[in-house]
């Protein structure tokens, strides 16, 4: 768990030490662009990595359950590091574009194998509470991120924030050197063969089970589509239209993480858990729109912090539970079933990014309200559509065991 943990925190650090400093970055390449040229590039970069993510995905699931967790953990390690280190050193911006692709490629590998892994070794009861602790170490990696990144790029050298133009490029050499000492761990802690729990027995793959999939994904895709959004537009928002310093978005940043941090941990109470259904879910997808909606009426550092912390505290919570529903009541192709959902949220993130950096041009609040209507329509889909399928999948597998019992 500590090896598979620090993995995750590398690649969310990676993340997330950029987010800040992305418009100062971009200068380096762009020089004397408009603003407009500026945030359509970090829509983007975002955009290309989150792409890159819902590319690979699917295909690092597939290969480690053929050839196992540990070689594609290394595989997809590794591609994230070297993709970091090129992206500080590219000479031009389409270097820049190869390297995110590059690192997002790889970053994909790490977070649905690292899961597969657990649920491998894990029974039910600590499979969750292990997703749970993964799922903190990515979001602790995301929220240090911002302010690692800000005073790599500044402060640790007693100046300002952008004042030496090559030093926002630190930050990402800084973590692809850092994680090469737990890409030399990962075939010592996790090993080459790992005996596993004992399965549960389980039935055919159902139309109902197809349909729970189907809809899980979309789900995924539809809340990921506002954390892409949230992210650029946050970013170009607090940048371009409050003027806040980088110092300050950092802290922005840090509290946006926290928020999904504490909304996470809420998992591991087993109240809770239980709890969760699809009208759960749907009231959380409603919650969190409401507050996009009123980006609008933000005018403060204040008050968009506090917009901070109402929304991730919202869509912080759908991934785990959609990770772990997936997985309550088919043990089979783990990595395979963990890879397509992570498809699914990368490419709503990319989606998401893309829409944000080109929608702010034409008002800074636009890209929230589409991400707004999208997260009601998910409300819409949690509610009809995954949680009937959810039901049909359960009454089901009710049937099924009691047949199975006699």
């Amino acid at each position: 768990m500590a090896l598979l943990g620090a993995a995750v925190f590398v690649v969310s650090l990676g993340y997330g030490a950029g987010l800040p400093l992305l418009q100062l970055y971009l200068t380096q390449y762009l020089g004397s662009a408009n603003p407009q040229q500026v945030a359509w590039h970090v829509g983007m970069l975002g955009g290309a990595y989150s792409f890159a993510l819902f590319l690979f995905a699917p295909w690092w699931g597939r290969l480690s359950d053929r050839h196992g967790r540990t070689v594609v953990l290394m595989a997809g390690f590794a591609a994230f590091l070297v993709g970091g280190a090129v992206a500080a050193l590219a000479p031009n911006l389409s270097i820049v574009y190869a390297a995110r692709l590059l690192a997002g490629a790889g970053a994909a590998a790490i977070l649905p194998t690292a899961q597969a892994y657990i649920a491998d070794i894990s029974t039910p009861v600590d499979r969750s509470r292990r997703f749970v602790l993964l799922g903190s170490a990515a979001f602790i990696g995301f929220f240090a991120g911002p302010a690692f990144g800000t005073w790599l790029a500044g402060p640790v050298m007693g100046v300002s924030v952008g004042q030496m133009t090559s030093m926002v490029n630190w930050p990402a050499l800084v973590i692809a050197v850092g994680g090469i000492p737990i890409l030399l761990l990962v075939p010592w802690s996790l090993g080459r063969d790992r005996s596993t729990a004992e399965l549960p027995t389980t039935p055919p793959v159902t139309v109902q089970r197809r349909r729970f999939v189907l809809a899980s994904m979309v789900l995924a895709l539809l809340a990921s589509f506002a954390v892409g959004t949230f992210e650029v537009g946050f970013n170009l928002f607090g940048g371009q239209t409050l003027g806040l310093t980088n110092g300050t978005m950092a802290i922005m940043f840090v509290t946006c993480s926290v928020a999904m941090l504490v909304a996470q941990s809420m998992m591991l109470l087993p109240a809770v858990r239980r709890r969760i259904d699809q009208r759960w879910v749907a009231a959380t997808f409603v919650a969190s729109a409401l507050a996009l909606s009123f980006t609008a009426m933000v005018s403060d550092a204040g008050a968009l912090g506090l917009l901070i912390a109402v929304v991730p505290t919202g869509v912080g919570m759908i991934g785990p539970v959609l990770s772990y529903e997936l997985l309550e009541r088919d043990a089979s192709g783990r990595g395979a079933l963990l890879g397509r959902q992570a498809a699914a949220g990368n490419l709503g993130q990319a989606l998401g990014s893309v829409s944000a950096g080109s929608l702010f041009a034409l008002h800074p609040a636009a890209p929230f309200w589409l991400a707004a209507i999208v997260l009601l329509f998910g409300a819409g889909a949690a509610y009809a559509l995954w949680g009937t399928a959810r039901d049909d999948e359960i009454s089901l597998q009710n049937l099924w065991e009691v047949e199975y019992d006699a």
